[in-house]
């Protein structure tokens, strides 16, 4: 089924990896030190390109890939900031190249099972970046430093994703960033805001590096309850979402939350 080439060999380059060769696919793992080689190993013939590297560096992976005519995945965030994204916007649509941002909630049934009519619903996600990597120093990851693109906005920015799935576009957008402990050297460790939307639903999240436990739900009010649903997370929606990409590409047609999509998302966040 073709070849895909990933740049990044971290935890979730690795899971691409083993996904894409459960379903045929041979992969070519491209890590760190390597990245100044990375128009040698270019010269091969790829199908498929996943940019899973540290957030900072994803548009300058993304535009390596795209000279190259290489459809892309990109893991979220698609951006830390806008420079080179109207370069690289223009290079892929002019080329036609079917891209994608990481999105990989949208693939669960919880979420696909939200009503799109749903008037009030608050997202919520928070853990300990202590126990994100087991066997790391926090500390050295790109979660807790700016200069690498890390935050938990926009490390979690799958809760605004969703939402932004379901409900369409943005009216307004409020954002509070805080940095309330030395989990982080530079990076938000609490963010909290809300979203209105033109369909006229309205949302709030809240975001942390500080929980105790992994905890990720939303609540929807019905009427005089709060129903709360909470989000399990396992490989299964990994592997569906890699399916549906391969399958766009084989067709080659546009994914949901290609990078113009990405792109609206991210503008509303940051305000840019």
């Amino acid at each position: 089924m073709g070849k895909a080439i990933i740049i990044g060999g971290g935890s979730i380059g690795k899971r691409h990896s083993k996904n894409l060769n459960e379903i045929g696919i041979a992969t070519r793992i491209v890590d760190v030190d390597e990245i100044d080689n990375i128009d040698q190993i270019l010269l091969e013939k790829y199908n498929f390109g996943f940019v899973c590297s540290p957030n900072v560096f994803h548009i300058q992976h993304c535009l390596k890939l795209a000279e190259h005519n290489i459809p892309i995945f990109c893991e979220k965030p698609f951006y830390t900031d806008r420079t080179g994204v109207d370069q690289l916007l223009k290079i892929v649509n002019s080329k036609n190249l079917t891209t994608m941002v990481g999105c990989n909630l949208r693939f669960t049934d919880s979420i696909k099972s939200i009503d799109k009519n749903t008037p009030y619903i608050s997202a919520y996600f928070g853990y300990n970046l202590k126990k994100w990597r087991p066997n790391t120093n926090h500390l050295e990851s790109y979660s807790a430093n700016k200069s690498l693109g890390g935050g938990i906005l926009l490390d979690c920015i799958h809760e605004l994703d969703y939402l932004f799935y379901k409900f369409g576009e943005i009216k307004e957008i409020e954002c509070d960033k805080y940095k309330f402990t030395d989990i982080t050297n530079d990076t938000e460790d609490l963010v909290r805001g809300k979203i209105d939307f033109k369909s006229g639903t309205k949302a709030s999240f809240s975001l942390n590096y500080l929980s105790e436990n992994y905890t990720r739900y939303y609540d929807i009010i019905e009427k005089d309850i709060i129903k709360r649903v909470n989000l399990k997370i396992d490989n299964d929606m990994y592997k569906k979402q890699i399916e549906y990409f391969v399958q766009k590409v084989t067709q080659n047609a546009a994914c949901m939350n290609n990078f113009n999509e990405a792109d609206y998302l991210l503008t509303k966040i940051l305000g840019e």
